[in-house]
């Protein structure tokens, strides 16, 4: 146990110094500045054309502010496996005495906090751009909420990186699950919009539980009014990465097997 949470904490001091070491902090910070905001502006600029009192430029903003998390939480930890072997470094990671899975949970931790800063910078350019009211929202439910995203978002993106271990890149993947969540987790219009039997795929997504608990404690909910949203978040993410667990013990054998450890 010991061993395996060094691991965690070795790994993602590890991809917090890779990161920087490829990308200057100063580079860094206007990439996911502009990310940030350039989303949301394209986004409202949509909704405000199409001027539906349903999605108006107010409720998009707070959508795409809540799913900025995806590019970390989701897409970053899809990548890591892909990334490591664009690079060379799988099969040294599987030398380490530390399970695979642990590895990837370290660069998972790392990307949670990329996640949160990202979601904290998008939720300010929300209210101070697009006219987000966040007055009356609970800062503590406001921060349990995100956190109860992030933590089932990290799991959900490392059941689809497991994957990468064998295949030569789940960057597709975690590309069409990025998108997928624009467009059926209620960010840009509400899930009553979708075609009926295409609605109960929406609650697969972790997301679409934290946009509606977001919008809900930007509507003044308190911290108690969110114990359901945010104990489904805690439960699914914990689903996600027991699957996680299992998903990377078996694709690592099989990528043994059939010797694509190295496949990129």
């Amino acid at each position: 146990m010991l061993r395996n949470t060094l691991g965690v904490k070795a790994s993602a001091l590890v991809a917090l110094r890779s990161q920087f070491a490829v990308v200057g902090p100063g580079l860094w910070l206007i990439q996911i500045l502009s990310t940030a905001l350039f989303q949301m502006w394209f986004f409202v600029l949509v909704s405000d054309f199409a001027d539906d009192p349903g999605a108006a430029p107010a409720y998009v903003a707070l959508g795409n502010a809540v799913s900025s998390l995806t590019y970390s939480a989701v897409y970053g930890v899809t990548m890591s496996a892909g990334a490591e072997k664009h690079i060379g470094t799988m099969a040294t990671i599987m030398s380490t005495p530390t399970r695979m899975f642990y590895v990837f949970l370290g660069k998972g931790a790392y990307q949670s906090l990329i996640g949160l800063f990202t979601v904290t910078v998008s939720l300010a350019f929300a209210s101070l751009f697009f006219g987000v009211d966040l007055s009356g929202a609970d800062p503590a439910a406001l921060a349990a909420v995100l956190l109860a995203t992030c933590f089932a978002m990290v799991g959900f993106g490392m059941v689809i990186g497991s994957v990468g271990v064998y295949l030569r890149s789940s960057m597709i993947l975690g590309s069409i699950v990025l998108y997928l969540g624009l467009l059926l987790c209620g960010v840009n219009f509400p899930i009553s919009y979708l075609p009926e039997w295409l609605r109960p795929a929406a609650y697969i997504f972790p997301l679409t539980y934290g946009v509606q608990a977001v919008r809900e404690v930007a509507a003044g909910a308190g911290l108690g009014d969110m114990t359901f949203l945010v104990a489904v978040m805690l439960g699914l993410g914990s689903l996600f990465f027991i699957l996680a667990y299992a998903l990377f013990s078996y694709f690592e054998k099989l990528a043994l097997r059939h010797g694509s450890l190295d496949m990129f």
